[in-house]
């Protein structure tokens, strides 16, 4: 599986970074998102909502720099919505002092990059207005 991918350095705490990423999570869902979940409500197909990402890895336990924080979300899609399609999106926080560095990231099948390269410029674009300051540099 690929993903689209931003990294971003701010001087937001984890928590601003936290509530900034449940914002974004609300401007991400717009009209065609919520016409979508709303029938995958309806046909019990719904799997939107906040989660915390796992690293299932079997080397997940050599990681000596694990994120602060970590968040995810499910978008529901207007195509295909009421059946499940759906975008995640994934944010890892590290505190590093004076800054946060987070990465943002969101895993897709084949044909679906554009719609997660769109994820990650709205939610980058909530992190810049929350923090003008905030370098972004998308990665993949």
């Amino acid at each position: 599986m690929k993903s689209k991918e931003a990294e971003l350095r701010t001087r937001m705490s984890v928590q601003d970074c936290g509530a900034t990423f449940q914002q974004a999570s609300a401007q991400a869902h717009g009209l065609g998102a919520k016409l979508g979940g709303f029938g995958a409500k309806v046909n019990g197909k719904d799997g939107s909502g906040f989660f915390t990402p796992v690293d299932d890895s079997p080397f997940a336990g050599l990681n000596d720099d694990a994120p602060a924080f970590t968040v995810g979300v499910i978008i529901p899609k207007f195509r295909g919505g009421a059946n499940g399609n759906a975008d995640a999106i994934h944010m890892y926080v590290w505190d590093r002092g004076d800054v946060r560095e987070v990465k943002l990231m969101s895993p897709h099948g084949f044909g679906g990059g554009a719609h997660a390269g769109r994820l990650i410029a709205k939610f980058s674009d909530v992190f810049r207005t929350a923090d003008p300051a905030c370098e972004v540099s998308v990665t993949a």
